[in-house]
């Protein structure tokens, strides 16, 4: 059995606590380096692109010069240029090494190399009937589209189970029925005053004075009155909470499918990831996908989406308390909405060379479509060191010469890289770089115990116990507030990563709540799952209001 992600966590204290006040998100890690990969990507922008004929096939034999690149309308050199084939006739054989992946043994009757196909149900962006959908589809895809010698990890973003890589139809459906939504944001509804999430955005980034108007003046109406500067106020500070849970939601997905990437990067012969999604706001994520896709397309992992909304029709008007006060605009504001949660999807697809399904009810169609990986995918580069670091997006384009037919799929566009990282990013990438290097700060006041075990297959279990007390808070309507990150880490012999996991506790405590908690403490509780063998667990502690960190290293012997 291969277990590639753990998903034991846990909070402990000596009381209930409320979950506005302290509340926990987890996600596989996966360091990333984003900084040295967002520098790579715009002195080298890479363009993976497939080219299909009236049948749909991939066409095959073309060369550099059947090509041409436009780069924001300008045309570009190809400076580079080179050939991902899949090959059809050869068994491509496991890598060897004790920390290598095991699976179930695959159909012998098949010369067909053996395919890994990681199919991510997303359980954090999906409702309950969007998610039997996609369980559904996915069900009958298991049972009908594999190819001999296919093997399918079920995931979900939320991944809180273990996932096993198998051919059997039965596991895989069991693991598919297992999947249920686990939303950490959800769309208001029934409020005086509704604001979707990307209204949100629109008017917590000033983008919209119309759409802030008409909303100031709805809620003022709804409330009886009041003054339109103190709507317009309410409605600005309920916009920027909205805006950065949905942002928050967006990122636990993206690191979710960071992991995912990175967990398929490893395994032997064709890599696909097929992910079903309702959508998310991946409004100024525009370097995390690009990070994703760049680790994808370096990995030889091609990610295929599937939008799980189908075919949908936006009337203005439809829920009469949605609309109000915007007249005619809201189907203009509703279907740019609905079409912005499929930005992130069309991105990670056309970028590594995958296929972005939507727009239809047939999702098994999709998912057998998504399915079938082109037989070759041409990558073309070229230099941009004359592009400004001004974080603006380039949309690009490509074509084929004079004398070639077919579609082109390509990826549509890039962000240059800012002058200097997000400030969420290059904290990302500070405590990647500590956790590798095995630096030992112990700045944040925290202890770490570690047990091996094997109920579910070899694993640690770690508990990494925080001192409230000793933390600097942020005050907020009369909470302490604080966001503390926890990674834990397998490396190998050799220092190289083997797996890991990552949680976020979010506090937002009461003067009540913080002498009741301070006694105790907070206990973040990770699981991490390898093969048996001798490692080094490296467990890092991170505070936000500082930016303060703690790691800590220690030998493992897993069973």
């Amino acid at each position: 059995m291969l277990v590639v992600v753990a998903a034991a966590l846990a909070l402990a204290a000596q009381t209930q606590i409320s979950p506005d006040e302290v509340s926990l998100d987890a996600a596989p890690y996966s360091p990333a380096f984003a900084g040295e990969t967002i520098r790579t990507q715009v002195e080298l922008v890479e363009v993976p692109v497939v080219v299909r004929d009236a049948k749909g096939n991939a066409v095959l034999g073309l060369q550099r010069d059947d090509f041409e690149l436009f780069d924001s309308g300008k045309k570009q050199e190809i400076s580079s240029f080179s050939i991902e084939t899949f090959p059809r006739s050869v068994m491509a054989e496991p890598a060897a090494g004790p920390t290598a992946p095991s699976v179930e043994p695959a159909p012998t009757k098949s010369a067909s190399p053996r395919r890994f196909i990681a199919l991510v149900l997303d359980d954090l962006n999906t409702d309950l009937a969007g998610l039997a959908r996609a369980k559904a589809a996915a069900k009958q895809f298991v049972s009908q589209s594999l190819a001999p010698g296919d093997v399918v990890g079920v995931f979900s973003t939320a991944l809180t189970d273990t996932v096993l890589f198998t051919a059997d139809t039965a596991k895989l459906k069991g693991a598919i029925d297992a999947v249920s939504p686990h939303p950490r944001f959800r769309e208001e509804k029934g409020s005086c005053t509704i604001i979707r999430s990307f209204e949100a955005y629109l008017i917590a980034n000033e983008m919209d004075p119309q759409l802030l108007s008409a909303k100031a003046a709805e809620f003022s109406a709804c409330m009886h009155g009041i003054p339109l500067d103190a709507a317009e106020r309410a409605v600005r500070a309920r916009s920027r909470a909205i805006w950065e849970n949905a942002t928050h939601s967006t990122v636990n997905t993206l690191d979710s499918l960071a992991a995912i990437v990175a967990v398929m990067g490893r395994m032997p012969g064709q890599r696909i990831v097929l992910l079903t999604s309702g959508g998310f706001l991946s409004n100024q994520q525009e370097m995390r996908l690009q990070t994703i896709s760049t680790a994808a397309l370096h990995s030889g992992v091609i990610i295929s989406s599937l939008d799980l909304k189908g075919l949908y029709a936006v009337v203005p008007g439809g829920e009469e308390s949605e609309t109000r006060g915007l007249g005619m605009d809201a189907l203009q504001i509703e279907t740019r909405a609905e079409e912005a949660k499929d930005d992130g999807l069309a991105v990670l697809a056309s970028s590594t060379g995958g296929q972005f399904f939507f727009n239809s009810n047939n999702l098994a169609d999709g998912l057998r479509r998504l399915g079938a990986v082109p037989e070759v995918v041409y990558v073309l580069a070229f230099a941009s060191g004359d592009i400004p670091h001004d974080g603006k997006y380039h949309p690009l384009k490509v074509r084929l010469t004079r004398g070639h037919h077919g579609s082109v799929q390509a990826r549509m566009g890039y962000t240059a890289p800012p002058r200097e990282l997000p400030s969420d990013l290059a904290r990302q990438n500070e405590r990647d770089r500590l956790l590798m290097s095995g630096g030992t700060p112990s700045d944040v006041p925290v202890k770490v115990t570690a047990e091996p075990g094997s109920d579910t297959g070899p694993k640690v279990s770690i508990k990494t116990w925080i001192d409230v007390n000793a933390l600097i808070y942020e005050h907020n309507n009369a909470r302490r507030v604080q966001h503390l990150t926890v990674i834990a880490a397998l490396l190998d012999e050799s220092g190289g990563f083997v797996t890991g996991r990552q949680a976020t506790a979010n506090l937002a405590l009461s003067e009540a709540t913080f002498a009741t908690l301070a006694p105790a403490g907070l206990t973040v509780a990770l699981s991490l799952h390898a093969a048996a063998g001798d490692y080094t667990l490296r467990v890092l502690a991170q505070e936000a209001t500082t930016g303060k960190m703690t790691a800590i290293s220690m030998p493992v012997r897993l069973h």
